[in-house]
Parts: structure tokens; C-alpha cells; sequence
């Protein structure tokens, strides 16, 4: 029996029943394997329907905003004729409007130079203070060099005033100090200790008489270049009223000199109250002669003759002289009278501010007349002053000092402590930059930039879901090498989702559904002029520009006439935002439109619980049924595989008994045939 022999089972090492168990396990996961490929699949079709989704969420998103509150049509821009001297922003509550600007004054802030120091300067210990407009700040400083004690400053009262160490030769230098915030309020004071060094630094010098009133009453009003005429003056509470052909003069007291930047300063109105048509009276009406007396005689009445007077001949009177002189104002020197600038008419009062170191050298008195036949002038809180003083004290290198801004908006000035103004022009800010002799203009006008690229990116989205949907349900490659603007992973990415969903219902109605949004006509307030998207240059545009049909045009997708869609938002405005979302009833609800009907319809597929998720759940419960049933498999194939090598062990155990019973056998026979 030694040529006993099972084949696959002693062969190739005698026993090698784990190969056999191997080979036969290979069969039995063949279901698992194909389960294992089906749960990819899902799980691929469940990341193709997360990018639908995400693709049709953005188209929707959208469509929304071309026509909901963020509505790029409410938003303004605000543009200047010179940008150089003023810009702005305008937010969506700005009202379009075009104002006419000047920018006669820059808002500034206090900054001191000292002069020129020995570089090893020490500043002293002590007690050092600031004070910007109502607040001040305090600290001790130790001593040490200058940029020791600038380096305090900044530490300790950087919020109001900073220091900056300037070496201006390779042996002295500079300290300087600047207030932080701007206005003629916010001026910088030096406080105890610091006021010491700010002297002996050459930053301040003591100061002069720095303002002078101009006191307005009954008694300090005086005469001009003829007697005072109190039907045309009057003087209320400090207001001096200065009708037609007053005049009179206030004088200043003791005179003050005008050097650097002396200011004159006051609140005037100026009323206009002309009427609109100065008509000649009327002829006079003349004598009023009775009628002559008449006869009667039984039933005949003889009526007298009327009577004559001869008149003279009526001249037409002229009409009253209009005269138009606004040169109110005039600073006297030395018994001279100096023209001031001319003053404009204004329904309410407003500050002024003259230099009058461009006038005269010293202003003894304020001269006022009123020529004008039609007008009434009105001054209150007059005063002369120095801007660059400071109490005790005034700058001796004053690189910029506190002041306000001033602007012009439309005839009416205005004064605020920041160049940049936003309450004014509502829901615009102005930024100040420069000033200029020259008035500008500012438009708030529509963001017409934004509009134009929110069209176009509602458009460009619109593309990308329909050429989603092309090749996820169609297999034609065509649809692929079309799309030219694909990377080389994206192009291999759409190859192998090609048809992956091909003859879904769901993406083909989708597609259909938006393919005729796109296309209706929708009401706006230009009627049938303006209700179709190929209107303002957005269309399908299936034929090319020879007129011949082009494949790559039939897919659905929209194109755009930059040209047309510009001429349109230039143009037409109003009726291209009706296009997109229009309240066709008045109930201050949008129920019309592409944009609304596209955010509309695509709502159900990709809101929570919608379509798009269905399906990816429906796609979950399969993935999780299908591996539920892998692992019961795989249990029942762990189980078999134990079973067969249980069985193919006892074979082998039987096996090893044959062959120890057959060498058995064989050891005996010799013995027997002896």
C-alpha cells in the first residue's frame, strides 16, 4: 500500500489541506466580494448626490440674493469727481442723490516739535501730564535720556499723546508730541512737570492775549459813514438783525494785532426775502362822472347824454430796483476798510471763520453794511482769536494744530471735529483728504459692478449645475471634452462619473424644469420691452455665429452679451431688477420673477428632508443594509471556514493513521515471507 494517495490532500508536502481550504473560501466570499463593490457604488452615487446638492444649494442661494433683502440692487456706491480730495461709502440705506462738495478746512491735530537738543539730553524726574480736549493723564517718570522718557509717554499716555525721539543731526535731536485726536476742541496742554520741559525744550513760549469778543448791544454798536438808522438795525439777545440800507460798525477794543493765524469768527444767517415777480403797480383808475339825466314821457324814456372828461395820459411806473450785494462784511485798519469775503444766502445760522491775516495786519473795528434791497443779515457771537494759542501758552513749531473740519454740502457749511464725516449725507460717510479751491461732486448712485457680477455668477452657477446633470445622465464623451475651462483632475473626474446616474428622472425633470425658468417671460414695470433674459443679453444662443447649429450650444447652457447686459443696468436698472423679483400685487412681497421662481423650485430639493435628501438617505439604509449583511456573512464564512479545517484536520488525522498502519504492514512482510 505504499502507493496510496489522495490527490490535493497528501500531494505537494503530503498534507497541505490549508491551501485546499483557502482555494475553497475563495468561493464562498464571492457574494461578500460583490456586496463589498455594491456598498462602493452607493458610496460613490452618495458623493455625487452630496455635489448636486451643494451645486443646486448655491444656484438657489443665488437666485436669492438677486432679489431678497441682500439684494444687490439696494446697494450703493458712492463716487467722487476727485478722489484725491474726498471719497465716501454709502451702505444700503443711502438715498441716490448727487451733492455738490467743497472742502474748504482738513480737521487736524496738536503736533509740537522742541528744537534741536544735545542728543545726551536728560529729562528730569518728576511728575508728568497731558491733556487732550477734557482728558488727561498723569505719571511719574524717573528721569533719563529723551527716548527714555518718549518711550513713558507712549507707555502711559499713548491713548491721548504720542512721542517720537527724531535725530535730526549726528549730534542733536528732536522730540516731538502729537495728540491723537483731531478737532479744535482736542488741543494739547502740557501738565505740570511736562510743562516745565515743553519750555525749556522750545516746544512752547509763553502766550499772548489770545481772543477778543466782540460784545453786540444797543450801546457798543457805533456809527460807520453815516448815522445809525434803528428802523434797520435791531439788537435781541446778542443778535444783531441788519435789514435793507442799515449799516454800522463794531468796533474791536483795544485793536487787535493779526499775525500767523488769527481767525475773525461768527455765526450769521442771511435771508433772501425777495418775492418771486416785482410787478409795476397798477394804473390809477380814474375819475367815476355820473350818468346824465333822462326824460320820460308816458311809455318813452329819452336817457340822457353821458358825460366826458378829458384825462391825462397815464406813464407806466418802473419797477422796483432789485439789488443784489452779499460784500456784508469789512475789517478796518487804521481808518481803511478792507473788503471781507462775500457771504451767501442761508436758512439757518452758520459759523464762520475769516483769516484775517490775509486782509490786514490789525483789526480795529468790524464794519457791516446792508445794500441789498431784499435781504436781512443776522450776527451773533463774534470774536477775534489765535487757534494756534493755548491758554498760558502757545506752540513754537507747531507742525499741525487742532481744528476742525469744514465742508460745503450743497450751499451749507459744515463743521465737525473728524475728517471723516458720516451725518450728513444719510448713509454715506465722507472721507476728507485734501483741501480744494474747487467744489466737487458726489453721486450715491446703484452698485452697478455688483449687480453685473451677481447676474453673472447666478448665470456661471446656472452652468455648472446643468453641465452636472448633463454628464451624470448622458454618456455622449462630447459633453466632457466641450468643457474647456477643466483641469486635468476634473476632466478625469467627470470621465468616471460619465453617465453614473444615466435615465434618472429626478435630474432630468430638474434640468427640464429649469431649462423653461430660464426662458419664460416675467412681468416688469417696462412691459414687453424689457421680460425676457435674452432682453439684456443672458441666453441659450444655440446658434453659433455663422448661423449653423452647434452641438455645444444645445446642452442648456446660458451665455452673455457683456455689451447688452451693461447697456441694460445703465439704462434700464429698475425693470432688470423687476426681472429677477417683482412684487406684482403690492403686498410688499416678491412673487414674480426668474430669480424668485428659480429659488422657489429648486427649495424642495435641497431643504432639509427634500429631495437630495431622501435620496442620500435612501442611499444610507442601503449602504448600511448591504454592510448589516456583509458582517452576517462574513460571521457565517468565519463559522465555515473553522467547519472545513475541523474537517479537513480529522481527514488528515485519518489519513496519518492510514499511513502509520500501512508502514506497519510493511515492516511485517519480510517476516512473513520468511
Amino acid at each position: 500500500m505504499s502507493d496510496i494517495s489522495i490527490p490535493g490532500i497528501s500531494g505537494g508536502g503530503r498534507f497541505n489541506t490549508s491551501e485546499l481550504v483557502d482555494d475553497l473560501m475563495k468561493v464562498e466570499r464571492i457574494p461578500v466580494t460583490r456586496m463589498e463593490e455594491r456598498v462602493e457604488r452607493l458610496q460613490d452615487q452618495r458623493v455625487i448626490w452630496n455635489d448636486v446638492s451643494r451645486a443646486t444649494a448655491e444656484l438657489r442661494d443665488s437666485a436669492r440674493a438677486l432679489y431678497g433683502f441682500q439684494s444687490p440692487f439696494n446697494s450703493r456706491i458712492a463716487r467722487s469727481s476727485n478722489e484725491s480730495v474726498l471719497t465716501a461709502e454709502a451702505t444700503r440705506e443711502a438715498q441716490e442723490m448727487t451733492s455738490r462738495i467743497e472742502v474748504r478746512q482738513l480737521a487736524g491735530r496738536d503736533h509740537f516739535l522742541s528744537r534741536s537738543l544735545d542728543r545726551d539730553t536728560d529729562v528730569a524726574p518728576g511728575t508728568y501730564g497731558f491733556r487732550v480736549g477734557e482728558d488727561e493723564i498723569t505719571f511719574t517718570f524717573r528721569g533719563g535720556s529723551l527716548r527714555e522718557f518718549s518711550d513713558a509717554v507712549n507707555r502711559n499716555a499713548g491713548e491721548l499723546v504720542r512721542s517720537r525721539v527724531v535725530h535730526n543731526t549726528r549730534e542733536t535731536a528732536v522730540i516731538t508730541f502729537e495728540a491723537q485726536r483731531t478737532g479744535a476742541e482736542q488741543r494739547l496742554s502740557f501738565l505740570e512737570d511736562a510743562a516745565d520741559f515743553a519750555l525749556s525744550a522750545g516746544i512752547v513760549e509763553p502766550g499772548r492775549d489770545a481772543q477778543r469778543a466782540l460784545s453786540i448791544t444797543d450801546q457798543t454798536i457805533a456809527r460807520w459813514t453815516q448815522p445809525l438808522d434803528r428802523r434797520a438795525l435791531q439788537v435781541t439777545d446778542g443778535t444783531l438783525t441788519v435789514r435793507p440800507g442799515g449799516e454800522l460798525s463794531l468796533p474791536v477794543r483795544p485793536s487787535f494785532a493779526v499775525d500767523g493765524n488769527v481767525m475773525l469768527e461768527m455765526e450769521v444767517r442771511v435771508t433772501d426775502r425777495s418775492p418771486e415777480v416785482l410787478a409795476p403797480p397798477p394804473p390809477p383808475p380814474g375819475p367815476r362822472i355820473p350818468e346824465g339825466p333822462g326824460v320820460t314821457l308816458e311809455d318813452i324814456t329819452v336817457e340822457g347824454a353821458r358825460s366826458r372828461a378829458v384825462l391825462p395820459a397815464i406813464e407806466t411806473p418802473e419797477p422796483p430796483q432789485i439789488i443784489d450785494d452779499l460784500r456784508f462784511l469789512f475789517a478796518r485798519q487804521a481808518g481803511t476798510s478792507v473788503q471781507l469775503p462775500e457771504l451767501r444766502d442761508t436758512r439757518e445760522f452758520q459759523t464762520i471763520r475769516i483769516p484775517l491775516a490775509d486782509y490786514v495786519d490789525q483789526i480795529d473795528a468790524l464794519d457791516i453794511r446792508n445794500r441789498n434791497s431784499h435781504r436781512d443779515l443776522e450776527i451773533r457771537n463774534v470774536r477775534v482769536f489765535d487757534p494756534d494759542a493755548r491758554n498760558d501758552f502757545q506752540p513754537i513749531n507747531a507742525v499741525e494744530v487742532a481744528s476742525d473740519s469744514i465742508i460745503a454740502v450743497d450751499g451749507v457749511e459744515i463743521i465737525r471735529d473728524s475728517n471723516t464725516i458720516d451725518d450728513v449725507i444719510a448713509g454715506t460717510t465722507l472721507n476728507l483728504h485734501q483741501v480744494s479751491p474747487q467744489p466737487l461732486s458726489l453721486a450715491v448712485e446703484p452698485d452697478r459692478d455688483t449687480i453685473k457680477d451677481s447676474i453673472i455668477r447666478f448665470a456661471a452657477q446656472y452652468n455648472q449645475l446643468i453641465r452636472d446633470i448633463n454628464i451624470l445622465t448622458r454618456t455622449n464623451p462630447a459633453l466632457i471634452e466641450e468643457v474647456g475651462y477643466f483641469s486635468d483632475e476634473e476632466r478625469e473626474r467627470a470621465r468616471d462619473r460619465l453617465g453614473a446616474l444615466q435615465g434618472d428622472t429626478t435630474l432630468n425633470q430638474l434640468r427640464s424644469r429649469l431649462q423653461t425658468l430660464i426662458m419664460n417671460p416675467y412681468e416688469t414695470r417696462a412691459g414687453s420691452e424689457l421680460s425676457l433674459l435674452a432682453q439684456i443679453g443672458i441666453s441659450t444662443n444655440v446658434s453659433g455665429f455663422s448661423g449653423s447649429m452647434d452641438a455645444s450650444r444645445m446642452r442648456g447652457y446660458l451665455e452673455i452679451d457683456e455689451t447688452r447686459l451693461d447697456n441694460a443696468i445703465r439704462n434700464n436698472l429698475q425693470a432688470v431688477r423687476d426681472l429677477f423679483g417683482y412684487d406684482t400685487d403690492g403686498d410688499f412681497a416678491v412673487d414674480s420673477g426668474v430669480a424668485y421662481q428659480v429659488e422657489r423650485n429648486l427649495a424642495p430639493y435641497v431643504q432639509s428632508g427634500g429631495v437630495f435628501a431622501m435620496r442620500r438617505q435612501g442611499l444610507d439604509v442601503r449602504v448600511e443594509r448591504t454592510e448589516t449583511d456583509i458582517e452576517t456573512y462574513n460571521r457565517r464564512l468565519d463559522r465555515r471556514e473553522q467547519q472545513l479545517r475541523v474537517e479537513f484536520g480529522r481527514m488528515e488525522g485519518a489519513l496519518q493513521m492510514l499511513e502509520d498502519h500501512q508502514q506497519a504492514l510493511d515492516s511485517l512482510r519480510p517476516q512473513t515471507q520468511r
